[in-house]
């Protein structure tokens, strides 16, 4: 059973932020959404007989100093259960905070984390969690969203995290403002440090902390020291240190490199702002947009139609998809018609930034400038978004959204970002509208790799110095107008390295792919966690060799010696790979080429169903898999050997395309799995016209269940409301951001709704998030194939024969080789193989073939496929009396199994999934199964079923369907 418990946004109780710190709990569907509000963090079990696991203590340090903060917090996790969890935890930081570090508790004594790879991190945690010892891992989903997994949570025993967060202080008017959240029930204990290196510093509370001050503790520092017991409450703790007028410079030396930073203000002054006549208003109608404050974006568009009485307004609402253009008139400021609209918006579906590009709407022609509300967090765009045209100002009032993407749709247009979690709807109205200075033409003989970054009232430069100057002189020009100015007199700060790499990452962000590269150098040059680079903990210094993680300081001397002894072990025991998956496909060829009977079977060993624990009656418990892949694929051929008759001619390998069936016409009737749940028996009793109606009604009871989107989707799909099925559908991606088990099972839907153009772009991404496991290739190269992409499925599916996977899934090589295979046998034009060993090439087609695969890691799920002699063929039972094949059991990862039989006895088949069992430490809930049944496999008269279902509780036995061939 799988176990999982999740505190969502619990890092905002150490950054400085607005007070909307977590998501809403479930919520009917009003006309405008309500703003979040702090509520308090949740720790949830999902299993209800087992005990939540609980928050004992919290500690928060935290250090402000010359417009920094670095805010330290300690979290001390109790499980009352009596088996070993896995903890889960996300949470979103703000605009220019950074995640600075990461350690994990061992029996009192703190280990570091180290950065590394985005995708080994995720590799190494898991595959260390199934040997049941401690890896941690933090990584960064998408935009500004993070998350914490830990691994074990001890039976009755405690689990302690520290995560530590930088960033550069906003501003309040006159003041730099640092503000924390503290929002917790009931918390056994709880402590706050804070400490303030400014004589000026005030503090403001809250009822439940009492009276609390800033006290003296010498001359330029002021403390405050919380501690207290069964503490409760949810408020936020603000800290305000006057501005100085005298410009600060900063220094530090890491690394070899002297890195600075300078406050540049801005010039004081009214900039004229140009005059609007037409604005686009391009409003985020996907689900996780209706987390968004509403309240003060209205309050800023009032101030915008006040300004601008006048205009013509494109309303442009985009989710999954673009909606129909509306075309609104504002007179005299009047702008009710288009508020009430706005009001009344449906937020669901994911989020397609494809609606962005004026190509898309036809052109901007005639457009002034275009207003984009949205929390940036793209996960439905097919193409690359083009520079905006005209003027973009982008407002976010989402503390869950992507600060640097949406920066980055601003640069070069004119326009500008503005951070509604930061702002009130007044000082971002007067930012909108009171016409922007801009900052161009940067540069210095002294320095390089110049970043800039700016707040409403100064530019801060960071950069690295040349040589040994003491100075560095800075060229710009502001709105037109040159200028310079020279620095020196830095003062020492051990934050500024790391604010350079922050502030160039930001800039990095906007275009994450094309500069993958330097984000990962940079996040493994300053430990910090970007879209490449994670921070990882592992419990031995074996680990980190056998992995090849550079450790901690500490473990250094013994990592170098462990790692020689590694490296000659490694080179000693060195598999040949390429020889593993030939001699694998010579024994599928050696049983291909065997002409099985088809008459009457002899008498059969009696198969009994299996017992409580899985094991069929009468027999011995099931075998464990061999060990060794290489020594299966041998055992398997000798087994054919043994059992073979006169072969096939030489050249049966070499068949063209449509030889080898039996000629025999098949029928198929799949059972469609039909959900047990309230709310589907209440939509099945719906009109189809009212469906999307009680589907809103639902939706606010099941906004964290993948269940109840894919069986509303398949519902309206199966009613012919595809526009709708496919929105629903796409809301999984919106539900837990980089889930690949969630982004497959929605890959796989897309497919089986034939839309493989809406599954590329997801599957594209799994591959991105996990390309250590095999099924990435394997999916994506058949959505490729179902989309006549057939070169680059081909190529794909190679990625899955040609590299060396872990051993739990066992011959995946061989399954992802007939299938390549197969579309070179059924493809209408020549296909490039250079790539390819030519011995691996063979055109084996199949009458009959059914491929399982599964969602769940760590899972066992069997294929039973019984034929009309009434023999199964499974795992124990792998060859039958008239050939059908399947393949290696797999028992520790998502499949695949495959059946296969070159030509079919007449008669019915019976296909059958088992839920044999699984051995993770989250919860396991439900599993979706895709099985795809393909007859004249190979071949151009090729025909697929697919079917996708979900088995509930461990040992259920489903019935998939059954095919005749007559």
């Amino acid at each position: 059973m799988k176990y999982t418990f999740l505190l969502s946004s619990f890092l905002l109780l150490s950054v400085s932020s607005v007070q909307a710190v977590m998501p809403e709990p479930p919520r009917a569907i009003l006309p405008r959404p309500i703003p979040p509000r702090p509520t308090p963090p949740r720790i949830l079990v999902a299993d209800k007989p087992e005990q939540p696991v609980e928050l004992r203590s919290v500690q928060i340090r935290a250090e402000i100093a010359g417009g920094f903060a670095v805010t330290e917090t300690e979290f001390e996790f109790y499980n009352p259960n009596n088996r070993l969890l896995e903890g889960s935890l996300e949470f979103p930081l703000l605009e220019g905070q950074k995640v600075s570090g990461f350690a994990l508790d061992f029996d009192g004594k703190w280990r570091g984390a180290v950065p590394i790879d985005k995708p080994k991190a995720q590799q190494v945690f898991e595959d260390i969690s199934r040997r049941k010892v401690d890896p941690a891992v933090l990584e960064q989903t998408q935009g500004n969203n993070y998350r914490v997994r830990v691994y074990p949570l001890p039976p009755r025993g405690i689990r302690k995290v520290r995560v530590q967060v930088s960033e550069k202080l906003g501003l309040d008017g006159v003041n730099s403002l640092y503000r924390l959240p503290l929002a917790f029930a009931q918390l056994p204990k709880f402590k706050l440090n804070l400490r303030v290196e400014n004589p000026k510093a005030t503090v403001k509370g809250f009822d439940e902390l009492g009276k609390i001050t800033l006290e003296a503790q010498d001359f330029d520092t002021r403390v405050l020291n919380f501690d207290k017991s069964n503490y409760s409450g949810a408020g936020t703790l603000e800290v305000r240190i006057p501005l100085t007028e005298k410009v600060e410079s900063f220094g530090q030396n890491y690394a070899g490199q002297r890195y600075f930073m300078t406050v540049l203000p801005k010039p004081e002054g009214v900039v004229p702002r140009r005059a609007v006549k037409k604005v686009d208003l391009l409003w985020d109608s996907s689900l996780s947009a209706q987390n968004r404050n509403l309240e003060r974006e209205l309050a800023v568009l009032e101030a915008y139609f006040k300004k601008f009485p006048n205009v013509n307004v494109r309303l442009i609402r985009f989710r999954d998809t673009l909606e129909p253009i509306q075309s609104y008139g504002v007179n005299a400021g009047n702008w009710s018609t288009l508020r009430a609209e706005l009001e009344k918006t449906v937020y669901d579906g994911a989020t397609n930034f494809d609606a962005l590009n004026c190509a898309a709407l036809k052109g901007c022609v005639g457009i002034s400038e275009r207003l984009l509300f949205s929390d940036g967090l793209d996960n439905a765009s097919l193409r690359q978004i083009s520079a905006s045209s005209v003027p973009l100002y982008v407002l976010s009032s989402s503390v869950k959204s992507d600060p640097a993407k949406l920066k980055y749709l601003t640069l070069n247009s004119g326009g500008a970002y503005l951070d509604l979690t930061r702002l009130t709807a007044a000082q971002a109205a007067r930012e909108l509208l009171s016409g922007g200075v801009t900052l161009a033409k940067l540069r210095s003989s002294d320095a390089r790799r110049l970043s800039v970054q700016e707040d409403t009232q100064n530019w801060y430069i960071s950069g690295i110095r040349n040589g040994e100057s003491d100075s560095v002189a800075l060229e710009y020009e502001i709105s037109g107008k040159a200028g310079q100015t020279k620095i020196s007199n830095f003062r020492a700060s051990t934050l500024i390295a790391r604010q350079w790499a922050t502030n160039t990452l930001e800039l990095l962000a906007g275009e994450a792919d094309l500069n993958a590269g330097e984000i990962k150098r940079l996040g493994q040059a300053f430990g910090l966690v970007t879209p490449q680079t994670s921070l990882i903990v592992l419990d031995s210094v074996q680990d980190y060799v056998r992995y090849e993680i550079n450790p901690p300081d500490e473990l250094e001397a013994e990592y170098k010696r462990l790692r020689q002894e590694e490296s000659v072990q490694v080179a000693a025991k060195k598999r040949t790979h390429d020889q593993y998956v030939l001699k694998l496909s010579e024994n599928y060829l050696d049983w291909w080429k065997k002409d099985f009977p088809k008459g009457k079977a002899p008498a059969l060993e009696p198969q009994k169903d299996t017992d409580a624990n899985g094991i069929a009656v009468g027999q011995v418990a099931r075998p464990a898999p061999a060990p060794s892949a290489t020594q299966s694929a041998y055992l398997a051929r000798e087994a054919i050997t043994a059992e073979s008759s006169a072969g096939a001619p030489d050249d049966a390998g070499l068949r063209d395309s449509e030889s080898g069936s039996s000629g025999s016409n098949l029928s198929i009737a799949l059972k469609k799995w039909t959900p047990d749940a309230p709310y589907i028996r209440r939509m099945q009793n719906t009109k189809t016209a009212d469906l999307y109606r009680v589907y809103l009604d639902e939706r606010p009871s099941y906004l964290e269940s993948t269940a109840f989107f894919i069986d509303v989707a398949d519902l309206m799909l199966e009613r012919g409301l595809t526009a709708l099925g496919l929105r629903v559908l796409s809301n999984l991606s919106e539900l837990e951001l980089e889930n690949r088990a969630v982004l497959r099972i929605l890959g796989y839907r897309y497919l089986q709704a034939k839309r493989p153009d809406l599954a590329i772009g997801v599957l594209e991404s799994v591959v991105k998030l996990a390309p250590y496991e095999p099924q990435s290739y394997r999916d994506l190269g058949l959505a490729y194939a179902q989309n006549k992409q057939d070169q680059k499925a081909i190529e794909t599916l190679y990625e899955v024969v040609n590299k060396e996977w872990d051993s739990r899934f066992v011959e995946v090589e061989l399954i992802a080789l007939n299938e390549l295979n197969a579309i070179l046998g059924r493809s209408s034009k020549a296909l490039n193989t250079n790539f390819m060993d030519p011995k691996l090439i063979q055109k084996l087609p199949l009458d009959v073939r059914v491929a399982l695969t599964w969602d769940a890691d760590n899972t066992d799920i069997d294929l039973w496929i019984t034929d009309p002699n009434g023999e199964k063929v499974f795992y124990s039972r792998p060859l039958s009396y008239q050939g059908g094949r399947i393949s290696r059991d797999m028992t520790g990862g998502y499949g695949p199994e495959e059946f296969s039989l070159k030509r079919a006895k007449p008669g019915k088949y019976r296909i059958e999934v088992d839920y044999f069992g699984n051995t993770q430490q989250i919860l396991a809930g439900a599993v979706t199964v895709q099985a795809k049944l393909i007859t004249r496999f190979g071949s151009r008269a090729e025909k697929e079923e697919l079917l996708t279902l979900r088995l509930q509780d461990k040992k259920e036995n489903v019935l998939v369907g059954e095919f005749t061939v007559k």
